[in-house]
């Protein structure tokens, strides 16, 4: 039988932070990065041919808690924020300023995840550190509708925006297993469509009018060609836009030292503000900034000057010692990159082999048909300044046939690192680095 490459393509959209200096209206839901502030850059995929739980529920009308599933979903943030730093390190290498989104590189493989078996489907369980994404995917794409899009504290510059959304673009000549088609629909809320792929204008226009509407117009073009071995496009998109809980100041005329990482330095306006989240372990210092919809941004200030990697600033104990004990007086450069990411090679070294080699892939449960993966990439675009933020990101999958207090500052002047960051949930929205704003 002949075999169809999967070619996984990972795009992400970048975020933008806003301030003003206008008062604000209604307070906002304090963020757990804020909660005693002072005031003051998806995935898609493309793919060639070849028991019970326990339970606790007050006798009131709450909600129920699974055990179960909080203790998975704890898992599942724990191993896989490990595997995105480790990944983000290997991205950042001689990039310069550079953004990347675990979550919708996670969902795109996470679509795979789902039609995979024997080693493949292995190698994307130990990746994504469940045994099904799927239901991770479910459950948390419902708190993010419910928990972070309400407009009641939405800003005049910046909607509450927190949106996911999954999409499988089938040729024609691809027959897709009605349980998969209906699992996809069911748990990542995926659009599914049949598209002629040998007409390739028509298709790529089609599928990147439906990022560049997903993204809000972030990501205008995302998919730029693919194989004539292939025979279906997975895309997974994640969109943020959310204003500051507390804006920042910004004085054109205020200008000041960034250093940048050759020890020169360049003179720019940085913005300011008062916040009350700080972090510090050995390795690093940090402040959290409130977004008005409940997120966090997190900016990360290495102790030791010159280039450095995440994984040396031990992320997860850094945010568990966040404290609420100083005045954290914050400084940072406005923001705006964004950044191309080839990641076929970074997953092969990141244990994901297999579903990448035509003889080794196993992609049984999507179709009859054999299927490989060809490529993954993943774009993303950034734009962050005193008011608040827009990101997005998109994942592209090709398939083919066997083809006041003490007073802290944390002033970010020198490269520095930043997460965007669902506190609640645990998870790494978007992870970057900036060494020349």
């Amino acid at each position: 039988m002949k075999k169809v490459s999967l070619a996984i393509i990972a795009f992400m959209l970048l975020l933008t932070a806003c301030s003003s200096d206008r008062v604000l209206d209604a307070p906002p839901p304090e963020s757990t990065a804020e909660r005693t502030a002072t005031a003051s850059e998806p995935p898609v995929t493309a793919i060639t041919d070849h028991s019970e739980t326990e339970s606790v529920k007050s006798a009131d009308l709450e909600p129920m808690i699974n055990i179960e599933t909080l203790e998975a979903e704890m898992e599942i943030a724990e191993n896989n924020m490990e595997t995105s730093i480790r990944l983000f390190d290997k991205i950042s290498v001689e990039r310069g300023n550079s953004m990347f989104s675990p979550l919708s590189l996670n969902m795109a493989l996470g679509l795979l995840e789902a039609g995979a078996d024997g080693s493949s489907k292995a190698e994307l369980d130990r990746y994504l550190g469940t045994e099904s994404y799927a239901d991770f995917a479910q459950g948390y794409m419902e708190k993010v509708r419910e928990n972070y899009n309400s407009q009641e504290y939405a800003g005049e510059e910046y909607r509450n925006l927190f949106e996911i959304a999954n999409s499988f673009w089938a040729d024609n000549t691809l027959p897709l297993k009605p349980e998969y088609r209906d699992g996809i629909s069911e748990k990542f809320g995926a659009e599914i469509r049949n598209l002629n792929f040998g007409n390739k204008e028509e298709t790529l226009n089609t599928v990147n009018g439906w990022i560049d509407e997903k993204t809000h117009e972030l990501i205008p073009q995302a998919l730029g060609d693919y194989g004539e071995n292939d025979v279906a496009i997975l895309v997974n998109t994640v969109y943020f836009e959310s204003g500051w809980w507390n804006e920042w100041s910004y004085y054109e005329d205020r200008t000041q030292d960034f250093t940048l990482p050759d020890g020169s330095t360049k003179r720019m306006p940085l913005m300011e503000n008062g916040l009350g989240a700080y972090y510090e372990n050995d390795m690093a210092t940090a402040f959290g900034a409130g977004y008005r919809n409940g997120m966090s941004f997190i900016g990360i200030l290495p102790k030791n000057k010159g280039d450095f990697t995440l994984e040396e600033l031990d992320i997860p104990s850094l945010l568990e010692s966040e404290s609420h004990m100083y005045d954290v007086r914050a400084r940072m450069p406005r923001l705006n990159f964004e950044t191309d990411i080839p990641l076929t090679d970074l997953l092969k070294s990141a244990g994901l082999g297999d579903i990448f080699d035509k003889d080794k892939a196993d992609f049984s449960g999507i179709s009859e048909q054999q299927l490989f993966v060809s490529e993954v990439l993943q774009k993303t675009k950034l734009e962050l300044d005193e008011y608040g933020t827009r990101a997005a990101a998109v994942t592209i999958e090709l398939a083919a046939a066997r083809a006041l207090r003490e007073q802290k500052k944390v002033y970010l002047d020198r490269p520095f690192a930043f997460l965007i960051y669902d506190e609640e949930e645990e998870q790494i929205v978007f992870i970057g680095k900036v060494t020349d704003p």
